[in-house]
């Protein structure tokens, strides 16, 4: 477990304590800002050069950083980073002792903050901001364990802790878009409304002498708003100014049958793709084909030098005869040449046009040649396709990739290093694949908007979450309205503005409305060169010194404030600040449009009869490794189930085990949707036909992947009643015949513990106490059902 906390020598942890932590923060709507202040005090008899180390969420970005001792005060400043590598250079030459900035592991940090004296005390203020967790119409928290003092053994990685008792206070403000219930399954707490405006006061119950476990925060809306905002005023320059923070969660269904689609996926193999960025691009084939629905149609071309056709003549329906066939044609896919991207485009453009419009998915990493020709000839051919590029790597041409999307009416995205390729397309195609609002109008009414982010709207997508943001002047009235349309299906969302809450403390907004003001002019940078290009480097760079938040094009260095005991008067200088540029890099780079998590580990450690080959099972497949496995082998009709299998019981209680261990988890499934959907149906289609071979066992692990699936509310279309009649069927089944806790958890019109599920699959030891099952995997293909159960046992 990671958290925040001083390292040091391997005395250190005798004489370094602890004393104070407090929590202090707002969260408005979606968003958070929170400071974690503690103050450490050396009780021993000699001085001590001290490490600060700290995570954040992966998402997050730090927003300030302070550090108080021996009379001095030490405060981050964002710089334009060519002028911090000046000073640094500066700094080294005149002999002056720089402080340093480093990530010694993936979402940890240290800071090294100078010696400290005997009997002397440490302040520390770290601030950041991040988008919070929103899942089943719920905000989630997360804040990291406060470890005490630790010291790192010389050469050993071994850290050693001390557990001593400190003061610990929390202070959080909840500005909410709409009333919530809150709570913590970790931590007592204490809540405090303001009668007359939205706003709660967050506090702990009793008083804390340690946060020796992460503190977690569940705000659920009371009631979905499909449209909801709030405003935040403020001074410039003497004139009235605002920031709009708008939110949209569309809940699309389609009454109509599903369309069928023609899909041509190209993929990048020339030798540049060697290695890892190959084998992560044909996962990702694997589970886009996969997401593929009865009706559809595909092909795959694989474009090096030359092209490689999956099918020579071109699209072929989607069954199971030919998801095996391309599974295993990808599974052969070799790196080698070079890259005829244009030839690849061609194809695919033409033979779209000669059998009706396609969506069309490029998944490359290399430069293109020839921009201008290639641009030019997809403009001219794109026709009613779709064109969605996949820029794989720093290395790939992310203008031509902005260019390409841009003509080709779809969407570019950008994987970088160290970030998951499927993960990624899979996203993407997940939303190609569901309902989405084409958006035709956003009618400002009477409001005067100077910019907006995003500057453009094309899409709103089923489930996600969506926010605009508007700076405005003047008279802040009227209606916001979203104009688009769901198929042929007109959609409109209005927002009156006369009745959302004035937030007067809400400057948090303003800073959110900068990240994404920076983060939407890095993107776009991306399509342009020149002088426009270098107009809009600097411009971030006037936003992230402006903000206090750093960017691709800035780095930290060191404000130090210090009382002169002679003159009587503060001093100030700058010290320069190291760090390396991967460093900063993933500190400016942290994703804020996507769903946070914190990078730290926790054991789930699987009690059975055969305790060793278990634990080894638990180290080898964390739960996300497992939901990709089985994603990965899912059938045509929607089954999963060990490969070849042909028992049809078996099929499907494999199948409702496989549904069990997406749903019960905490991990964001949405862009499972397709897949899981599929499964369901076919659950559905057996309880129909194969009712013959359905007994007790398997008509209770049905009913409960089913009722699962609905509490995780990822239901397609008019699949929800479906479930619901079905459980409802299943009950009648089982009244008299099951337990009585299968009964209670079918019953219950709340989410249902996944502790109750375990109990009612598995075999409990008779104490009660665990969970007794051994699990075997060897070959993967072969444990799909092995592998589900590993995956249900792991979110528990």
């Amino acid at each position: 477990m990671l958290g925040y906390g001083l390292k040091g020598s391997k005395e250190f942890r005798n004489n370094v304590a602890l004393k104070q932590v407090g929590l202090q923060g707002n969260i408005c709507g979606e968003f958070v800002e929170l400071s974690v202040n503690q103050v450490y005090e050396n009780i021993g008899e000699q001085n001590i050069d001290g490490i600060y180390s700290f995570p954040i969420p992966d998402t997050a970005v730090i927003t300030g950083f302070e550090a108080t001792l021996g009379g001095r005060t030490l405060k981050a400043m964002v710089e334009d980073q060519k002028e911090a590598a000046k000073l640094y250079d500066e700094a080294v030459l005149k002999g002056i002792n720089t402080l340093s900035l480093e990530e010694p592991n993936s979402g940890m940090f240290q800071f090294s903050i100078g010696q400290i004296l005997p009997g002397e005390s440490v302040k520390i203020k770290l601030s950041y901001m991040d988008r919070l967790i929103y899942e089943n119409d719920s905000l989630k928290l997360v804040v990291p364990a406060i470890l005490a003092p630790r010291s790192i053994e010389h050469n050993s990685k071994q850290e050693n802790y001390i557990q001593d008792n400190y003061k610990v206070s929390l202070n959080l403000l909840i500005e909410p878009l709409s009333k919530l219930k809150i709570e913590s399954p970790t931590h007592d707490i204490k809540i405090e409304w303001e009668e007359d405006i939205n706003l709660a006061k967050v506090t702990f119950s009793d008083d804390l002498f340690s946060l020796d476990k992460d503190l977690v925060l569940i705000m659920k809306e009371e009631k979905l708003q499909e449209a909801s905002g709030m405003i935040y005023k403020y001074q410039e320059d003497g004139e009235e100014k605002g920031i709009l923070y708008l939110r949209f969660i569309p809940k699309l269904t389609s009454s109509e049958e599903e369309k069928p689609n023609n899909y041509m996926f190209l993929v990048d193999i020339s030798e540049s793709m060697q290695g890892e960025k190959l084998e992560e691009a044909k996962n990702a084939l694997q589970l886009c084909i996969r997401n593929l629905s009865e009706g559809d149609s595909f092909n795959i071309v694989a474009f090096s030098s030359e092209l490689e056709y999956f099918s020579e003549f071109g699209k072929v329906p989607f069954n199971e005869d030919n998801l095996k066939r391309a599974s295993e044609w990808i599974e052969k896919l070799s790196a080698k040449g070079g890259s005829n991207i244009l030839e690849a485009l061609k194809y695919s453009l033409s033979e779209s046009n000669l059998i009706g419009h396609s969506t069309v998915l490029l998944f490359t990493d290399d430069m293109m040649e020839d921009e201008n020709e290639i641009i030019e000839y997809v403009d001219k051919n794109i026709g009613d396709n779709r064109l969605f590029t996949f820029g794989i790597d720093t290395s790939a041409n992310s203008y031509m990739i902005n260019k390409l999307a841009n003509v080709g009416f779809g969407r570019p995205e950008f994987i970088y290093e160290d970030e998951r390729i499927d993960d990624v397309i899979l996203r993407q195609f997940s939303r190609i694949e569901n309902p989405q609002v084409d958006i035709t109008e956003i009618d400002w009414g009477e409001v005067k908007v100077e910019s907006t982010y995003p500057r453009t709207i094309d899409y709103l997508y089923d489930r996600e979450p969506f926010a605009i943001f508007a700076k405005v002047s003047g008279n802040i009235t009227g209606k916001v309205t979203v104009k688009g349309k769901v198929d042929e299906k007109e959609y409109i969302k209005s927002i009156d503005l006369d009745s959302l809450d004035l937030e007067e403390n809400a400057q948090l907004i303003l800073k959110v409305w900068s990240r994404n003001r920076i983060e939407s002019i890095d993107e776009h940078l991306k399509g342009e060169r020149g002088s426009t290009a270098e107009a809009m480097h600097n411009k971030i760079i006037e936003l992230s010194r402006e903000s206090g938040i750093i960017s691709t094009a800035t780095s930290f260095v060191m404000l130090e404030q210090m009382e002169d005991l002679v003159l009587g008067m503060p001093i100030t200088r700058i010290i320069p600040l190291k760090a390396s540029e991967q460093t900063i890099k993933n500190i400016a780079d942290a994703k804020f449009i996507e769903s946070p998590g914190f990078v730290y580990k926790s054991a789930n450690k699987i009690i059975s009869n055969n305790e060793r080959n278990n634990l080894l099972l638990d180290k080898k497949y964390p739960r996300e490794a497992i939901l990709r496995i089985l994603a990965l082998n899912q059938y045509a009709d929607g089954s999963f189930s060990n490969i070849n299998e042909e028992d049809n019981y078996k099929k499907i209680a494999t199948t409702a085990s496989v549904l069990l261990g997406f749903t019960m988890g905490k991990e964001d499934i949405l862009l499972y949707m397709n897949q899981l959907n599929k499964s369901i149906k076919y659950l559905l289609q057996s309880i129909q036909k194969n009712s013959n071979e359905y007994d007790v066992p398997l008509y209770t692990i049905t009913a409960l992947a089913l009722k699962a699936a609905l509490e995780k509310d990822i239901l397609k279309g008019t699949m929800e009643m479906l479930v619901q009649d079905s459980i409802e069927m299943i009950k009648t089944k089982l009244v008299g015949k099951s337990s009585e806790m299968v009964l209670k958890i079918l019953n219950s019109s709340i989410r249902s513990s996944l502790k109750d599920i375990a109990r009612c699959l598995f075999k409990v030891s008779k104490d009660g106490k665990y969970i007794e099952e051994v699990l075997n995997i060897k070959d993967e293909k072969n444990s799909i059902d092995s592998l589900a159960k590993l995956s249900i046992l792991k979110a528990l």
